[in-house]
């Protein structure tokens, strides 16, 4: 599969001396969602046909090695004897008017036949063709008016409309309707790029349903300036994270769980821009990590604040034991999307209902504000030791249930069985 992108128009949106296809969304410029979601989908080689000063694509793209691709230019209206070379597969065509993410893209590849695609019964400038066709669109491509040349293929072949598709979503944990907005205005950049940022919530447990009007607002905001990243958010989260940690070792315990639940806030933007901007990262994953360690610095932290000031080892021992529970809910659930390749919070129905309440972050953090608050810190340990261990308990059972099955399911326990018998 090889792609081509239609990027000959000015920007009509805003008016500005540039291409319409480096005007941006949530910071990012419509060409490089678009390429960046084909290179997520497994296209390397892709023809940008280019037109209103499209040498200031080229001189930013160049021949595509540094992002994974493997790119060609040609511009509109001229002949180009080479083309019929790249046309020798099958060709997804893209019009540079549209924001697509990776979800939609990978849809679309996976599919069969010829198709021109629709949003809601109107055509966006996405079509797919076979090899035996697309060397027909030598003439069109070459044409300077390609835009309408490819409006005689919208109507030889089938029309898809894709607003009717559903994608199971492994990083939103639950199936979701693929970005697929037609830009024609600036209305229409707008509600991309609501669409971009409201969608992006991950979590599933009641506290991130609160935090969630915050996060998108913030978000929405900070989403079109370019030098605010994922990355950078992340470090200034860890940063504030263990300026905390140190109020809590100072026995500030109200201020300190109060601010830790507003870094929890800030500490959902990361994932969230980058999902907005489609730039998720294998070094995003990362964040986790790092997530994990400043939570239980802050356990840590708040059960020394207590030791130091009720001269008792009971908040220690309580400490270590809600340390230990959080600890293996965790590996609990790395270990089981690792084997499962699906999220343990988004297995089953009971397993979605459940991860609404279960033991987290937000959670103990909220219990250190209630019991703060009411001058009985100590019964924000008992809370949180207490609703990680049911956590871990179902986390366990659950993760066993659902193995077992799976393991059945796939001859595996049957064949256990052949083995254990004698010969």
């Amino acid at each position: 599969m090889k792609a081509i992108i239609l990027a000959t128009e000015k920007d009509f949106i805003y008016g500005e001396n540039i291409p319409l296809a480096l005007v941006k969304v949530c910071g990012i410029s419509l060409i490089a969602r678009i390429l960046n979601s084909l290179r997520a989908s497994g296209v390397k080689e892709i023809l940008i046909i280019l037109g209103f000063e499209g040498e200031k694509i080229r001189s930013i793209f160049k021949s595509g090695e540094d992002i994974g691709l493997k790119l060609f230019y040609i511009e509109a209206g001229k002949d180009q004897e080479n083309l019929k070379d790249f046309l020798n597969d099958d060709i997804l065509i893209i019009s540079v008017d549209n924001v697509v993410d990776g979800e939609l893209i990978e849809k679309i590849i996976k599919m069969k036949g010829e198709f021109s695609c629709y949003y809601n019964d109107k055509p966006i400038g996405i079509y797919k063709l076979n090899r035996e066709n697309a060397v027909l669109l030598h003439e069109y491509l070459a044409s300077s008016h390609v835009k309408e040349k490819l409006e005689k293929i919208r109507l030889q072949v089938p029309r898809l409309d894709v607003s009717e598709m559903r994608v199971e979503s492994i990083e939103l944990k639950r199936v979701i309707h693929p970005v697929c907005i037609k830009i024609e205005d600036k209305q229409s950049i707008e509600i991309a790029k609501r669409k971009l940022v409201f969608r992006a919530q991950k979590g599933l447990h009641f506290t991130s349903y609160i935090n969630k009007p915050i996060e998108d607002y913030i978000t929405y905001y900070i989403s079109d300036v370019s030098w605010i990243t994922p990355n950078r958010i992340t470090v200034f989260v860890n940063i504030a994270a263990f300026l905390v940690a140190s109020l809590f070792l100072l026995m500030h315990t109200s201020i300190a769980a109060i601010l830790a639940y507003v870094v929890g806030i800030l500490d959902g933007l990361d994932g969230k821009l980058a999902r907005a901007r489609g730039t998720l990262t294998r070094l995003g994953h990362i964040e986790h990590t790092f997530d994990m360690l400043y939570e239980q610095t802050w356990y840590i932290c708040f059960s020394l604040s207590l030791y130091f000031s009720e001269s008792s080892h009971l908040p220690l021992v309580l400490g270590l034991c809600m340390l230990l529970t959080d600890s293996f809910v965790r590996h609990c659930y790395m270990q089981f999307k690792e084997a499962m390749g699906k999220a343990l919070t988004a297995y089953t129905d009971f397993d979605r209902l459940f991860a609404r309440v279960d033991g987290r972050r937000n959670i103990y953090v909220l219990y250190m504000i209630l019991f703060s608050l009411l001058s009985m810190p100590l019964y924000a340990m008992y809370a949180m030791l207490m609703h990680s261990s049911v956590t871990a308990v179902v986390y366990a059972v659950r993760a066993v249930q659902h193995m077992s099955t799976a393991d059945e399911a796939e001859g595996l326990k049957g064949f256990l069985k052949l083995v254990g018998k004698p010969g």
